[in-house]
C-alpha cells in the first residue's frame, strides 16, 4: 500500500502540464549470479533537482528515496538487509536468490515530471561439476565407437552445450557419438564446453586412451584371443583419480561407474574379459 500512496501522490502533485516518461523502451537486460551482489545502475537524464526516487521490483516498491532529506526508506522488509543505495541513486541488491529475479524500475521525481528507468534482472548460478561419462564399445567394423555425454550439476539452469575438436565446434548438444580406427596413428582431443550468461566450464578427453584398452594388450599367461583374454591395462588420461572400467566382450559397452569431471584428472583402468 506505500507504493500506491507514494504513487498516487506523485500523480496529485504533477498536475496538469506536466510529464511522466521513460529514458528507454526496452528494460536493461542485467545477470546475476546466485549468492553475489548486482548493481542496477542509475543514469538520470535529468537537469533540474530531484525530489524523490522510488525503485521498484515488479510493480512494487521496495526503496524509497528523499535526496533533501538524505532519507532511504527501505518499502519491503524482506530486503531490509540486502538493499543498498549508492551516492549516485543506484540500487545494490546482495546476497542474490532466484526470488530477485523481475523487472526492476527507478521512478525518478522532479517538480515537473516524473522518469522512469526500467530493468530486466535475470539470475544464474555458476557452472559447478562438468562432467563426461564416456560409454565404449566395438563396432561391426573393427573399430572404437565412444558415445561420450556432457553433464553439470544445475542442468535447467539455461545452459549450452558444444563439442570441439581443434577448435572447431562439431556440434552444440550435450551427447557426441565417435569412432577410432586402432590402426591410426592420430590422436584426436575432444572437448565439451558448458556456458551460461554468468560462466563457462570446459574438459578434454583423448579418444585414443579411451580406446587403447580394447587393442594394446594381451596376457602372456593365455593364448586366448584379444577380446576373450583377461588382463588389467593402464590407460593414463593424466594423473590424478582413477576410475574403473570393465570390458566384457567387443560388442558390449564398457560400463563406467564414476564420470570424468572437468576438476579431476584421471587414470582409466580397464579390465578385459
Amino acid at each position: 500500500m506505500i507504493w500506491l500512496f507514494q504513487f498516487l501522490t506523485l500523480v496529485f502533485c504533477l498536475g496538469p502540464g506536466n510529464t511522466v516518461s521513460q529514458t528507454s523502451s526496452t528494460p536493461l537486460i542485467v545477470n546475476g549470479v546466485v549468492g553475489e551482489s548486482v548493481t542496477l545502475t542509475l543514469k538520470s537524464p535529468v537537469e533540474e533537482k530531484i525530489m524523490s526516487i522510488t525503485w521498484l521490483h515488479d510493480g512494487k516498491s521496495i526503496i524509497f528515496i528523499e535526496p533533501n532529506e538524505a532519507l532511504n526508506r527501505v518499502t519491503d522488509p524482506k530486503r531490509k538487509n540486502r538493499l543498498k543505495v549508492t551516492k549516485s541513486y543506484s540500487l545494490q541488491l546482495s546476497n542474490l536468490t532466484m526470488a530477485d529475479t523481475g523487472t526492476y524500475s527507478a521512478q525518478i521525481t522532479t517538480l515537473t515530471s516524473s522518469l522512469f528507468t526500467s530493468y530486466d534482472l535475470r539470475i544464474f548460478r555458476r557452472l559447478r561439476n562438468l562432467q563426461v561419462v564416456p560409454h565404449t564399445k566395438w563396432s561391426k567394423n573393427r573399430t572404437c565407437e565412444i558415445h561420450l555425454t556432457c553433464s553439470v550439476e544445475n542442468p535447467n539452469d539455461n545452459i549450452l552445450f558444444r563439442w570441439q575438436v581443434s577448435g572447431n565446434t562439431l556440434q552444440s548438444e550435450a551427447n557426441l557419438t565417435i569412432s577410432w580406427d586402432p590402426k591410426s596413428f592420430d590422436e584426436e582431443t575432444y572437448t565439451c564446453v558448458a556456458e551460461n550468461p554468468v560462466s563457462n566450464s570446459s574438459f578434454s578427453v583423448s579418444v585414443q586412451s579411451l580406446c587403447k584398452s580394447f587393442f594394446q594388450f594381451s596376457t602372456p599367461q593365455t593364448q586366448c584371443p584379444a577380446e576373450t583374454v583377461r588382463n588389467l591395462e593402464y590407460a593414463s588420461f593424466s594423473p590424478g583419480n582413477t576410475v574403473y572400467a570393465q570390458v566384457t566382450h567387443s560388442n558390449r559397452e564398457m560400463e563406467i561407474p564414476k564420470p570424468v569431471k572437468n576438476n579431476d584428472s584421471t587414470t582409466i583402468y580397464s579390465e578385459v574379459q
